[in-house]
C-alpha cells in the first residue's frame, strides 16, 4: 500500500466516524438550540467522507481485482445517495415546513444506519468473520436503526400534537 492510500483511508474512516458521532448527536437532541452548528459539522464531515472514498477508489483502481472494481464504485454510488439524503435534511431543517422534523429524522436515520453497517461490515471482514456474521451483522445494524428512527419520529409526533392547539 502506498502513502496516498494509507492516507485517504484514514482521512475516510476518522470523517465517517466523526459524522456518525456528529449525526446521533443530532438525531438524539433534535430540535434543540444549537443543531444547525451540529448539522453542518455533520455533514461536512459527510462529504470530505466520500470525497476521500472516491479519491481512493480512483488510486486504487489500477490494483483492483474485478470484484473490487464491481463492489468499489457501487459503494461510492451509495455515498453518494448519502450526500443527497444528507442535503435532504439541510433543507428540511432550513425550510422547516410541515413535517420536517420527521424528514429530518428519516435522513439522518438512514444515514446513520448505512455508516453503522458500513462499520460493523469492515470490522467483520478485517476480523476475517464467515460470511454469515458480516450479513448478520448488517441485518443487526438495519433493524436497530430502523426501530431508533421509528420510536424517535413517533416521540417527535407526540411533542408535536401536544403543541398544536385542538
Amino acid at each position: 500500500m502506498d502513502t496516498a492510500h494509507i492516507l485517504l483511508i484514514v482521512v475516510h474512516a476518522t470523517a465517517a466516524a466523526l459524522s456518525f458521532i456528529t449525526g446521533l448527536i443530532i438525531f438524539l437532541r433534535l430540535p434543540a438550540p444549537g443543531a444547525k452548528g451540529w448539522f453542518n459539522t455533520y455533514a461536512t464531515c459527510i462529504w470530505v467522507a466520500v470525497i476521500a472514498l472516491t479519491a481512493v477508489v480512483i488510486v486504487d483502481w489500477p490494483r483492483l481485482d474485478i470484484p473490487r472494481r464491481i463492489a468499489y464504485p457501487i459503494l461510492v454510488a451509495l455515498g453518494i445517495y448519502l450526500l443527497w439524503r444528507t442535503e435532504r435534511a439541510r433543507r428540511a431543517l432550513r425550510i422547516r415546513t410541515d413535517g420536517w422534523v420527521k424528514a429530518f429524522l428519516g435522513h439522518i436515520g438512514f444515514v446513520l444506519i448505512s455508516l453503522f453497517d458500513g462499520f460493523c461490515i469492515v470490522l467483520a471482514i478485517d476480523l476475517h468473520s464467515p460470511v454469515w456474521v458480516v450479513i448478520a451483522a448488517a441485518v443487526f445494524g438495519v433493524v436497530v436503526g430502523v426501530l431508533a428512527i421509528r420510536a424517535r419520529t413517533n416521540r417527535e409526533t407526540e411533542l408535536e400534537s401536544k403543541e398544536t392547539p385542538s
